[in-house]
This record gives structure tokens, sequence and C-alpha cells, in this order.
């Protein structure tokens, strides 16, 4: 079982740092190709637009320093960007909608584009190899490969109008999320750490970051910050004591963003990234993740484990709401 959750952890990462292009089908019980290494970055960059422009370069920030303050989006109309973002058939006219609010600093405007940008990159850095791969994989038999191609043909659908061009170099990818970081967004800072490019490296800053988003019960925070909480953390003494270090509590803080109110239904983003850039698809209609993960990668026992690391995620996460 262990192994087995390995592999659900590591593709896990992958779907939430890789913008490469799909390879091979990888299934449960067959351990994943090592992710790509990212690009090295020259220097922090802010936000390119849609096309891969650069523009200026923000500073990195300690713990410590003033944080800045997203651009006023009131919680209804994130929620509507949200939905918009898993249900949209058009995801290129999604980001043209977004990228004013983005290009004026609205911080979660600038999240989801980057969100867009990884979610389209598989597809759109080469499309013909892409369908064709997607053809070849139907031809193995409907009962194993559909699911696979389902998975494969929403994200192409969804992603079609955009050209390799419009999507932004891994660096830049990496500039985006500083700037929609800098600005406020607290997953783009989560996912920031999970890439390997934090806007710190100290140990306070890593504490205080993963304090915040516990704190805010933000489940695009929690899942953006997932893959860093896993194995990564293992050695990191700023994390001890925490839900962090082990397969398990990676597992346990992307369980814990889909009770905060993460899409993670069989048609949404987590699952058809999971399924189409990893070969890891539901095994029975409407099976959404929680579920998915208890029947395919972990025994009773270690659900059990699991559940009692989410229930400490939420109760510390009450916990901070009350005493505000």
């Amino acid at each position: 079982m262990l192994v087995r959750v390995f592999v659900l952890i590591a593709l896990a990462g992958a779907v939430v740092t890789s913008m490469t292009t799909w390879h091979a089908p990888v299934f449960v019980d067959t351990p994943a190709e090592p992710a790509v290494a990212p690009a090295p970055v020259q220097e922090a960059t802010a936000a390119s637009s849609g096309t891969g422009r650069v523009d200026a370069a923000p500073p990195r920030r300690s713990a410590d320093a003033p944080r800045a303050l997203a651009t006023a989006t009131s919680p209804s109309r994130w929620r509507s960007r949200q939905q918009e973002f898993e249900r949209t058939d058009d995801l290129f006219a999604f980001v043209q909608r977004l990228q004013p609010a983005a290009d004026a600093g609205d911080a979660e405007a600038r999240w989801l584009v980057s969100r867009v940008h990884e979610y389209c990159g598989g597809y759109a850095r080469a499309p013909l190899d892409y369908d064709r791969d997607t053809a070849l994989m139907m031809q193995v038999g409907p009962r194993v490969a559909r699911p696979l191609g389902e998975a494969r043909s929403r994200v192409a659908s969804r992603c079609i109008r955009f050209l390799p061009d419009d999507l932004p170099a891994y660096a830049h990818l990496v500039a985006q999320r500083q700037a929609a970081a800098l600005a406020g967004s607290l997953a783009a800072e989560a996912a920031l750490l999970t890439m390997g490019e934090p806007l710190d490296d100290d140990a306070p800053y890593r504490r205080d970051l993963v304090e915040r988003v516990q704190a805010s019960g933000d489940p695009d925070a929690y899942m953006a910050l997932a893959p860093a909480m896993g194995l990564a953390a293992a050695d990191d003494a700023a994390l001890a004591g925490r839900v962090a270090g082990t397969q398990a509590s990676e597992l346990a803080w992307q369980l814990a963003a889909c009770r905060l109110g993460l899409d993670c239904s069989q048609g949404g983003a987590l699952m058809t990234q999971y399924c189409a850039n990893g070969g890891i698809c539901a095994r029975a209609p409407q099976q959404d993740f929680d579920t998915f993960v208890r029947q395919a990668a972990l025994s009773p026992g270690e659900a059990d484990d699991v559940d009692q690391m989410v229930n400490m995620l939420l109760m510390e996460h009450s916990h901070e709401v009350v005493m505000r």
C-alpha cells in the first residue's frame, strides 16, 4: 500500500508543479517517472502576460517583512472565478477576461491565470503530439483507456485556443506566481514553496507560511502547499510538530483542501490533471478524490491515520479562526 501512496503523491507533485508534456500513462501500482527538473531562474521576475512577456523583477522578502494585501476581491466574486475556472469550456477566453484585473494587480486573478497556464501547458505546447498520444491510448481498450482518453480530451477541448507562444516558460510561470504572491495570493506563495522557489529560504519564513496557510482555510493554498508538506519536509526542523514530513501528511493536506471546498469531483481540475497527466484515473463513475484515495492508495489503517491528520489540520484551523 505504501508504494501505491508514494506513486499517488509523486504524481500529485507533478500535477502541481509540472508544465511538461505527457509521455506515457502511469498507473497506481507502477513507479512514476521522476518529474522534470525546473529550469533555473536567473532572477525573480514579475508576472508575465498570456504571451509570456516579462516586465520587472520583484524582490524576495523575509517572513517578518510587511505582507502585501490582495486587491479587493469579494468572497462571492472569488468563488465565482474559481467555479468558472473549474467549469468553463474555454479557458483561453477565461484568461482574456481575467488579464485586465491581473495586470492591475489583482492577486487572485494573477494566481488563476497561472493555474490556467499550468493546466493547459501539456496540451498547448504540442497539441498535435498530445492528440496523437490520446488516440493511441484509446486503442489500448475502452475499459482501461476510456477514463484517460476522456480526461485528456477534456483538457484539449478546454485549452484548444491556446498556441505554444501563449503560454509562459517555466521561469515565467514562477514570475507570475511571485507577482501574485507579493500582491497577496497565499495560494501562489504556497505554490512557490512547492516549486522550490519560495519568496524566502529561511526557516522562520517556512514556518510562518505554513501557519498562515493552515489558519486561512483557503483550499487552493492547502492544495498548493501539500507537496511541500510531504517527504520534501522530512528533514525540515522548521516544520517539526506539524503535519509534515511523510507520504501520509501530503495526502492529509490534499484531503483537507477537499473538505474546505476545493472541487475534488471527478470532473474537477484536480482529478482531471491526475488522470490526464499521470494516468491516475477514477475507477468508477462519479468517484471523487477522497473516495479514489481510499480505494486506490490506502489500507483501512492508513486511511484512519490520514483522517486523524486531516482532523488535526481542520481543528487547528478552526481554533485559529476562533482566536481571531
